[in-house]
């Protein structure tokens, strides 16, 4: 090949400019075969040059791609950027990218559209090409996107494509350390083969589109922390809290105690807020537009809310701790100190002017929590709570216990066990009060009914457990009443105790009542012929039955 040839090639010569200098020799007399043998190879010389110019052109494309999605510092800011680079590298007519979202694929951001009904097209997970795409997890192509039957059509995206004329069809998965992110696309607006390299060039912009999207949404979420850190550092509280993070939400975030299921119930979105090892409440969303951001916001928003929810209940058991021992003084010791009773109620909280019913619980789970929920379950207004170990007392103005249990029973309450006496009429009045709810709370405690509510007056035989005879009584009630059975239990060598136990333990059934003795229901039935003749007839039947049992559990427990 002659140096002229090279010098051209050198030059970017077009082939118009080689076929000229070709015409040129052969003008001067070359020779044909020479010029010919020179021009053939020149022209596979120049294949080869405009081939590396276009590799190198694309890769340094690629490299500016790369540079630009890495400076990106949001979503917003870098999915345009994407669409438009993808653009640019398979000089295509329209680019889009679907990201996955809520369980299926959202198309947030397109470049060359004709319309606006393919940015913010959402379809299902398996849905339509996008589907397609991903669960494949490789690029796939399409010469013509109406006549392929390769994939599911969706009637959305079928709509789209004929809106925006789609054609050919490009999609790659974007990916992140084996995470499917979404899928990035490009179309051309007639029919078209792609080839290898341009799969090669879109896949290689989508890696650097995931690992982007991957470093926005980690800024994203530093950036979050940071604001949440600062609002928590702050002072708001647990308001503040929640405000910051509704910036962020598609819908309302609201703080859920742990009693409140009407809220969890309504809320899109919940996660459980746990502080010192027990569950405190959730963090719920409502009306949320993006479930699965907002639960991704709720679940790396939820530690902090636990330090603050924390740091809330730090100040207020600091605040109620004083107030509480004032409380709790003025029951349990009536006569403390130089302060007449009714100076001793005002500094508790209450007023000497009304009378109170006084409740004694004890939850089943955390006291505190359980507080919470007392006081968020309709209490009348000025009802004192105060927390003394595991139990709870409240002094409610106004009622009485008939009343308060009614109250009780019909709300969905916190899991307790209840007594309840009153109402005090007078200071003086309190202490008695306290001490009759707290042994109506034992009596039950005692009997194996946890999780009821009790007074005195719906006891029967507990008014001998509530009464300053106490045991005595108890001890001469059960001589009373079960002597005779006793005696004649000695005498026979029979356990009619037992078997009286048995009867009203299963409601004087018969068939229950031998299963749990273990012996013939024949057997039964001659047992409780004797028991006839020393009770009389009618000790199956309230309230007898009910005083009976009440003796035979309280006393089996206290010995």
């Amino acid at each position: 090949m002659g140096g002229s040839w090279v010098e051209l090639l050198l030059a970017g010569a077009s082939l118009t400019d080689l076929d000229r200098y070709r015409d040129e020799l052969l003008g001067v007399g070359t020779s044909p075969e020479d010029v010919e043998r020179e021009a053939g190879a020149a022209l596979r010389v120049k294949v080869l040059l405009d081939e590396g110019r276009r590799r190198a052109a694309e890769q340094a494309l690629l490299n500016d791609a790369a540079e630009g999605l890495a400076g990106a510092r949001s979503t917003d800011e870098l999915l345009p950027a994407v669409t438009g680079w993808a653009r640019r590298l398979l000089d295509a007519d329209l680019a889009y990218v679907g990201l996955a979202h809520d369980g299926g694929f959202v198309m947030a951001a397109a470049q060359g559209a004709r319309t606006g009904r393919l940015q913010g097209l959402r379809l299902p997970a398996a849905a339509g090409f996008t589907g397609t795409v991903v669960a494949g997890g490789h690029p796939v192509g399409l010469r013509s996107y109406a006549t392929e039957d390769g994939f599911p059509h969706h009637p959305a995206a079928d709509t789209a494509a004929m809106e925006e004329d789609i054609h050919a069809l490009l999609g790659v998965p974007l990916a992140r350390h084996g995470r499917m992110l979404g899928a990035l696309f490009v179309s051309r607006r007639r029919e078209h083969r792609f080839t290898d390299r341009e799969v090669g060039l879109l896949s290689a912009l989508a890696a650097h589109a995931a690992a982007a999207l991957d470093h926005a949404e980690l800024e994203l979420a530093v950036r979050r922390n940071e604001r949440l850190t600062q609002a928590l550092l702050s002072g708001g509280g647990l308001d503040a809290l929640l405000r910051e993070i509704g910036q962020d939400a598609s819908g309302q975030v609201l703080f859920a105690d742990a009693g409140d299921a009407e809220l969890v119930e309504r809320a899109a979105c919940v996660r459980a807020v746990s502080a010192a090892g027990s569950v405190c409440g959730a963090l719920v969303a409502l009306g949320s537009r993006d479930v699965r951001a907002d639960a991704a916001l709720l679940e790396r928003a939820a530690p902090f809310v636990a330090l603050a929810v924390t740091a809330e209940t730090a100040v207020a058991d600091a605040t109620r701790l004083p107030r509480d021992a004032l409380l709790l003084d003025l029951l349990t010791r009536p006569a403390s100190g130089p302060l007449t009773p009714r100076q001793r109620m005002r500094n508790a909280g209450l007023d000497p002017s009304a009378s109170y019913c006084v409740l004694v619980a004890e939850p089943d789970g955390d006291p505190r929590q359980a507080r919470r929920e007392f006081a968020a379950c309709g209490l009348p207004p000025g009802t004192v709570l105060a927390q003394g170990g595991t139990r709870l007392v409240a002094l409610v103005p106004g009622t009485t216990p008939d009343d308060l249990l009614e109250h009780w029973e019909g709300r969905g309450v916190p899991a307790a066990t209840i007594g309840v006496a009153g109402p005090a009429t007078a200071p003086e009045h309190l202490a008695r009060c306290h001490h009759d709810a707290e042994l109506t709370l034992g009596a039950l405690l005692t009997l194996g009914r946890r999780g009821q509510a009790a007074s005195a007056d719906r006891l029967g035989l507990y008014r001998v457990l509530l009464s300053h005879t106490g045991r005595r009584e108890l001890r001469a009630q059960y001589e009373q009443l079960l002597g005779p059975v006793l005696r004649e239990q000695r005498r026979r060598g029979l356990p009619l105790v037992e078997t009286l136990q048995a009867c009203l333990d299963h409601g004087c059934r018969a068939t229950p009542a031998a299963r749990a003795l273990h012996i013939h229901v024949n057997t039964l039935y001659q047992r409780l012929a004797v028991l006839d003749e020393l009770l009389g007839p009618d000790w199956r039947e309230p309230p007898r039955s009910v005083d009976l049992q009440l003796l035979l559990r309280v006393h089996s427990e206290r010995g």
